[in-house]
């Protein structure tokens, strides 16, 4: 028996409810007036075209008369009051940045709320010394189908331009905007206007005071009938009979942005809202499912689906696919109870999965002597390698641009040893790094469909030279025709300035400048030096070669930035003089 009462109970409040509900509903049709009955003006009076839509706008606060008892319907509407009227009448949130969007629209302007709110909608002015809006212009029709048909998330929307047919200036509709123009007449935003029998569209034409009205009282109806709630919108205790609402979702797109709306809670026990996402849950609710927001800002309620944020707990990872099918809710959280929204099914189209296409953070540091170039990890199911790549002058390497030093294909490797072990390929360098020069490195993530190049470092090559750049003189000595002649094998660095040859008495492994030269310096195309006791023989340690001493002799090449001594050869001098 108490059972059979408390749910009686619990049946009585929620109609008591839903009635309630539906009396305020009828209420916000109808338009409030004021002890003095419904507002009214010398210059617009019952039965003018734009009567009604003129009072809906004046209750609601939107527009007001001029002043005089006059509302001037026929006056021009400026770029900056329509900016304001659509904010005020489709409710957009109010944007104040720091930093004003257009030059001619500053901080302290009473339009610059509703001007950056708007400005995703409405049309700007690009000029070479900035942006502009050029508030105080006139508002011009085409113009305002544009900012309608994007406020109203029609934008992607399919449409047949030969629905333009139907008016006789259909040629003076700007070439770009046809298609938002047609949008508007398809959805009935924007109307044309009938002068001398012709059906006009007037897409240059000014929009009057009362135009605006009846164009924005539309929306505002196009608006509401976008939203259905086709769920019961509340739910109860059937021991306390308290009533919970719930979250009831609409989700569309605003400005080519994916928004999840739903309805504001402001009952006493409600702490936060929660949006779910599931991909295989048909019902998805908190903490079952996880979350993508936590909002316990009450007065907010809506979400940006973007991507921006990684998802908590969830089926499907941390970010959403596109083309992937999900379902979506809001979850409302009471201080005793989680109470889920409805459910829409959707095909996510938005920015892809930040973590699907990350950039290298590339670091260096000198690890047992050699230069080692380090990066994050990267777990993404589209990457298929890294390539490594330099540049001596280039401070932003990418690749191909710069060449590459190593390609790899080992997706779990982040590090590479920049050792002279490998010829560099396409480089503004000679192939091999130099021992002490300084280079710009970067790292590029290699994906399936795309690269994505890392930041540019700049450090210094600390290892062993080249072999190839930086080769020794491989040195001989014969006596021929009685003369003594050094010979060496000719080297093709392009770094290579010349050679000298070095004689010691006492020095095994003879090299130059430590142990002097003989004679002069040879181009890099002489292979081949006579030793004659005549030449003279600079900063040695002797004065003179001596017949039948033995010395030691070698050959240096000498680079742009370094010398290379090569092998040693032991003579014993049998040169007589003359």
């Amino acid at each position: 028996m108490k059972n059979r009462l408390k749910k009686l109970i619990s049946v009585f409040l929620c109609l008591v409810l839903l009635l309630s509900v539906t009396s305020s509903a009828f209420a916000k049709a109808k338009a409030p007036q004021g002890p003095q009955g419904p507002k009214s003006f010398k210059d617009v009076q019952p039965g003018h075209w734009a009567y009604d839509a003129i009072v809906w706008m004046l209750d609601r606060n939107i527009i007001d008369g001029v002043g005089g008892n006059r509302f001037e319907p026929n006056a021009t509407v400026t770029r900056s009051q329509f900016a304001k009227m659509m904010v005020n009448t489709l409710g957009l949130k109010l944007y104040q940045p720091e930093t004003p969007s257009f030059l001619d629209v500053d901080r302290k302007s009473w339009a610059y709320p509703y001007v950056e709110s708007a400005k995703a909608y409405l049309t700007g002015f690009k000029t070479a010394s900035g942006h502009y809006f050029k508030p105080n212009l006139a508002a011009v029709r085409e113009d305002m189908a544009v900012a309608l048909v994007n406020a109203m998330g029609y934008q992607n929307e399919t449409v047949d331009e030969s629905i333009l047919d139907r008016f006789e200036d259909k040629n003076q509709i700007s070439p770009n905007l046809r298609r938002h123009v047609a949008l508007s007449v398809k959805y009935g935003l924007i109307e044309g206007t009938r002068v001398n029998g012709r059906l006009l569209f007037d897409p240059q034409g000014n929009l009057t005071r009362a135009q605006a009205a009846v164009l924005l009282r539309r929306a505002f109806e196009k608006n509401e009938e976008k939203v259905t709630y086709d769920e019961e919108k509340v739910t109860y205790d059937e021991n306390t009979g308290y009533v919970y609402e719930r979250p009831i979702i609409e989700l569309r797109k605003e400005n080519n942005t994916l928004v999840l709306r739903w309805n504001k809670i402001t009952l006493d026990k409600f702490r936060e809202y929660r949006v779910v996402i599931s991909k295989s849950d048909n019902t998805p609710q908190y903490p079952e499912n996880g979350y993508l927001y936590r909002i316990t800002d009450r007065n907010r309620t809506y979400a940006i689906i973007d991507n921006s944020e990684k998802y908590n707990g969830g089926d499907f990872g941390n970010y959403l696919t596109r083309g992937q099918t999900y379902n979506i809710s809001v979850t409302a959280v009471y201080t005793d109870r989680n109470v889920p929204g409805n459910t829409i099914s959707f095909t996510y189209d938005g920015p892809e999965d930040p973590e699907l296409y990350v950039a290298p953070v590339v670091s260096s540091s000198v690890e047992n002597g050699r230069l080692v170039l380090r990066w994050n990890k990267i777990s993404s199911s589209e990457l298929v390698g890294y390539i490594v790549s330099a540049s001596k002058n280039d401070s932003t390497v990418t690749y191909p641009e710069n060449g590459y030093l190593y390609s790899i294909t080992d997706t779990s490797r982040n590090y590479a040893v920049i050792d002279n072990s490998t010829a560099y390929t396409n480089g503004d360098f000679n192939g091999y790094f130099i021992n002490g020069e300084r280079y710009y490195f970067s790292v590029t993530a290699v994906y399936r469909d795309r690269t994505v190049a890392g930041n540019t470092i700049r450090c210094t090559y600390a290892g062993e030279d080249s072999t190839v750049l930086f080769p020794a003189p491989e040195v001989s000595a014969v006596y021929e025709d009685g003369k003594l002649l050094v010979k060496w094998n000719k080297l093709n660095s392009p770094l290579l300035k010349e050679y000298r040859v070095v004689i010691s008495k006492n020095n095994e492994k003879p090299a130059y400048p430590a142990n002097g030269y003989y004679d002069r310096a040879y181009d890099i195309n002489t292979t081949s030096a006579a030793i004659d006791a005549s030449a003279q023989y600079h900063n040695g340690d002797f004065r003179k070669l001596a017949y039948g001493t033995e010395y030691y002799i070698s050959v240096t090449a000498v680079y742009e930035n370094r010398t290379v001594a090569g092998n040693a050869v032991k003579v014993l001098y049998l040169v007589k003089e003359d």
